[in-house]
């Protein structure tokens, strides 16, 4: 298996220069990849968790962010009209901890003049249960003295939520609420602040509606601010008005370009405040099967060689929340099983040549039946850069013709496209000696019909030719001919002895009469059939003896140099065989029959 290699991948929420962020909010969130499978049960492959980095509240940047508002602009508690203008809405209590600037929240004031206070006491009731929120201010920000502070405005300005001049009360309103499903469950809860389709005070609706939304998100404590519609009344409090933060002391504020304490209009605008104090890092934990295996290790290395249920938990403590977040991973650590066959070593025959070519490109068999487009293969004479998967694989229109000038190793990688399993598998290239030619006398005799399974030659698979180069190939069944010559090679390793004329054995026949040959009456060859020993004797010495097969294989050779001989032929097959005799002077053939 290749050798794995991976870079932390962590989603950040940190700082970063002024520029058009993504419209995904970042939620807190763990994940855990495999970034290559186990490939065969033993093998080893890392568990990456992937996980939310925030940041602490004690600074913030804003980032412009598309304008695609996520949630609605009405359906939430509304602040009634009919109360009157510029009011404080009841003290709305989170359903989770807020951070803002360093100090946690659980409570806060939306302001009908387009701001979000989480200073919750000391505001003037103005009718009944209803608090006074300020209208009149002046910047920019920070400032001490700015009428509300350890807020968030988005935008404030003076809107009149009163009728008249609002005419569609259900519509044109401000109004809040919470949402804990999908998504934005615990811990990514919101809540959202609406100030919906609202006349400007005096200006009224002579210069248009205005709609903006605020939204606070739990966990990474991210704020953001939309606004469909801000133009400002000239006539009024100068035209002002403001996005951005403050704290409680009026000493740190965030404020988006041209949108501190001005007269300014906007149209489908959005604006991202992400906390960029010191990182958060939570603590990671992993879990096989439930056990704790390792505390802040990331990648885990695991080899398994079954399945099991791996976990990862990490622990945020976020201006003194405890979050905790657990992820299993639920895809199998294994890949599916791969087919692949072996590649077989390629073999030529040494004739001499400086540089032998052969094609060494093995794709089809080895995919065994599978879908190339599946798989990736390459060639490589190291096996290091195979399993590293390098650059310096052998070109593909070399693999047809590839040359080489003695044995060596070639490496094949199939990665599996799909899950990045790598399998590397050899193969030789292989240069087998020459063979030389077979081995026997060069001068033969041979009564009339027998053929050239006759000839005495001693050699592996041999083949007989009409020619010393070349020339015609001749059956073993071919008879003989008095005074001719035949040429025979042999084949060891599918190399034969036949490509030069050095390489193969010239024997030349000569005819001998009746009253030439052995005294048969002399010559004992028995039993015949025979079983496991068949016994031979004869007036002269005898020099050698071969048994040889109805295809012209010799399977026996002996040398007794006696006049008498018993054989052991147990190991024969049951058949026919041919006993070719030879002394000084004479040689004879006799068919037997092995039981």
């Amino acid at each position: 298996m290749r050798k794995n290699y991976f870079k932390l991948s962590l989603l950040l929420v940190s700082g970063g220069a002024l520029a058009q962020a993504p419209a995904a909010t970042p939620l807190l969130n763990v994940n855990i990849e495999v970034p290559i499978p186990v490939c065969s049960p033993g093998n080893c492959t890392d568990l990456l968790a992937s996980y939310t980095v925030t940041n602490a509240t004690t600074s913030y940047i804003v980032e412009s962010m598309p304008y695609v508002p996520s949630f609605p602009f009405t359906g939430g508690t509304i602040i009634p009209g009919s109360a009157g203008d510029d009011l404080w809405s009841a003290t709305f209590t989170l359903p989770f901890n807020f951070c803002f600037y360093g100090n946690n929240y659980n409570q806060l004031k939306v302001g009908t003049n387009g701001v979000i206070t989480f200073n919750t006491t000391g505001w003037t009731v103005v009718t009944g249960a209803f608090e006074f929120c300020p209208w009149a201010f002046s910047g920019p920000i920070p400032n001490a003295s700015f009428p509300i502070r350890n807020a968030i405005y988005g935008v404030y300005q003076d809107t009149n939520i009163a009728s008249p001049p609002v005419t569609n009360p259900t519509l044109q309103n401000v109004n809040y609420y919470t949402l804990d499903t999908g998504a934005n469950a615990a811990p990514n809860r919101v809540f959202v602040a609406n100030f919906n389709q609202l006349p400007q005070f005096q200006c009224s609706n002579s210069v248009g509606l205005q709609t903006s939304q605020i939204v606070l998100h739990e966990g990474t404590n991210i704020i953001e601010v939309f606004v469909q519609n801000r133009t400002s009344c000239t006539s009024w409090n100068a035209g002002a008005g403001v996005i951005g933060l403050q704290n409680n002391d009026g000493t740190m504020a965030t404020v988006p370009p041209g949108r501190n304490v001005a007269n300014w209009s906007a149209t489908n605008e959005a604006w991202r405040f992400t906390p960029n104090g010191a990182p958060i890092e939570p603590q990671l934990s992993w879990f096989i099967d439930g056990v704790g295996v390792s505390e802040n290790t990331n990648p885990l290395q695991i080899c398994p060689a079954e399945e099991h249920i791996y976990t990862a938990m990490v622990n945020y403590d976020i201006c003194g929340n405890s979050t905790t977040l657990t992820r299993d991973y639920a895809d199998p650590i294994f890949a599916p099983t791969v087919s692949l066959a072996n590649p077989t070593d390629i073999s030529v025959c040494d004739i001499g040549n400086p540089v032998y070519f052969a094609d060494i490109n093995q794709d089809t068999m080895i995919l065994n039946g599978q879908s190339p487009s599946d798989f990736e293969i390459r060639y490589y004479v190291s096996e290091i850069d195979a399993i590293n998967g390098t650059s310096n694989t052998i070109a593909p229109n070399m693999l047809s013709s590839y040359p080489f000038s003695a044995n060596q190793t070639i490496y094949v990688r199939i990665e599996q496209i799909t899950y990045g399993c790598v399998f590397v598998k050899p193969f030789q290239l292989l240069i087998n000696p020459a063979v030389e030619p077979p081995t026997g006398a060069a001068q033969q005799n041979f009564l009339s019909g027998q053929t050239l399974a006759d000839l005495m030659v001693n050699g592996q698979n041999i083949t007989w030719y009409d020619q010393a180069i070349q020339g015609n190939q001749l059956p073993s069944t071919t008879v003989l001919q008095n005074n001719a010559t035949y040429y025979s090679s042999q084949t060891i390793n599918n190399c034969e002895s036949r490509n030069v004329q050095s390489s193969r054995l010239a024997v030349t026949v000569q005819l001998v009469l009746a009253n030439q040959g052995f005294d048969k009456r002399a010559i004992a060859v028995y039993p015949n059939p025979a079983n496991d020993r068949l016994n031979i004797a004869f007036a002269d010495s005898l020099q050698s003896i071969a048994i040889v097969n109805t295809i012209g294989q010799m399977v026996a050779t002996y040398q007794p140099n006696k006049k008498e001989t018993s054989l052991d032929i147990s190991g024969l097959q049951a058949g026919i065989y041919f006993v070719k005799i030879n002394t000084a002077s004479k040689q004879q053939t006799v068919k037997i029959i092995k039981k």
